[in-house]
């Protein structure tokens, strides 16, 4: 367990190439990016990225992305399940629009580098570390962007794939340790950052998973808005994401989730936890069973019901540093 470890007392790096990388190019690609999410990113700098969701119609999420602005072009990073399903997606909305959206997913790379020492562990990759979450610098043809995908202190490092063993070998000379996906699941999960296509899905809207820092209340019009607003004015969800701690140390062969005599949601990425000593994950459960502290059984094992959407929304907020109004102003 030496890089579940080094993840909480030093800095581990783990290669997630997998994930979709969707450059957009043209004139019109922030304009047309920014109609179709949920988030508000038509005011980004250069530099700087936001977190959103792409919804249908309906209201229901087909992906969840990482946005990041850059001076000629716009990245978005997602789910490796869900990189074609997003691009045609997004490819049915541009109709007369100066927009390309090319999939440069697997002539680049993506290293990510956690742990409360992953600043030095990269520092010597630029001139300065990006300060806010999201935002990234640019040196040599490599890109370090202030992001995790696991809570806490973490950035990736990104470029084209030959630079790939480069960058590793860099990583392992300055002591950082190679993690695994296990130690960054565990992680994830104690940390309390649910992962689309894994604890919420296309049938979930943005509400239930509690996720609304992939959401502004402020901007105009955009693909599913409609059923987002009447959710937030009129009505509540009888679904919610949270997270689960059960006082055992191994995992139930059953994950349905129990208030009193009603199953009332499955758990989800459930992974024993050295450090709390308990099987840690999610689950989107009826609201009446949602409330942090909760009691709980999961295959006749206790556990409580803990709240996930202040860990994410503290991890991955949209900085207001970001923010840039018409005429360049803060």
């Amino acid at each position: 367990m030496q890089a579940y470890q080094v993840l909480h007392d030093g800095a581990a790096w783990l290669d997630i190439s997998s994930r979709g990388r969707l450059r957009a190019t043209g004139d019109d690609r922030l304009r047309l990016l920014h109609a179709i999410a949920s988030n508000s990113l038509d005011r980004l700098a250069p530099g700087h990225g936001a977190y959103t969701f792409f919804l249908n119609p309906q209201g229901r999420i087909q992906s969840d992305a990482r946005v990041f602005v850059a001076a000629d072009h716009v990245l978005l990073d997602c789910e490796p399940e869900v990189r074609e399903r997003l691009q045609a997606h997004i490819e049915s909305f541009i109709i007369m629009d100066d927009v390309t959206l090319e999939d440069v997913t697997n002539e680049t790379f993506q290293i990510a580098v956690a742990g409360p020492k992953s600043a030095a562990a990269v520092a010597h990759f630029c001139d300065s570390l990006p300060a806010d979450s999201l935002s990234f610098s640019e040196a040599n043809g490599l890109r370090v962007v202030r992001a995790s995908l696991i809570g806490g202190e973490g950035f990736w490092l990104s470029g084209r794939r030959e630079q790939l063993e480069t960058v590793r070998e860099q990583l392992g000379a300055a002591g950082v340790v190679e993690g695994t996906d296990k130690s960054f699941e565990i992680v994830r999960a104690e940390n309390g950052v649910p992962r689309y296509g894994v604890d919420f899905s296309q049938k979930n809207i943005p509400h239930e998973t509690q996720q609304l820092n992939a959401v502004s209340f402020t901007k105009g019009c955009y693909t599913g808005q409609e059923i987002v607003e009447r959710v937030r004015s009129q009505g509540q969800v009888n679904r919610l994401l949270v997270g689960l701690q059960l006082d055992t140390a191994n995992r139930p062969a059953n994950l349905e989730v129990r208030f009193g005599d009603r199953t009332v949601g499955t758990m989800t990425s459930a992974v024993f936890s050295p450090r709390l000593q308990k099987v840690v994950g999610f689950a989107i459960v009826r609201r009446e069973a949602a409330i942090p502290g909760t009691l709980v059984t999961v295959d006749g094992t206790p556990g409580v019901v803990s709240d996930v959407s202040k860990v994410t929304m503290e991890a991955q907020r949209h900085p207001k540093s970001t923010v840039l109004t018409s005429d360049g102003s803060k």
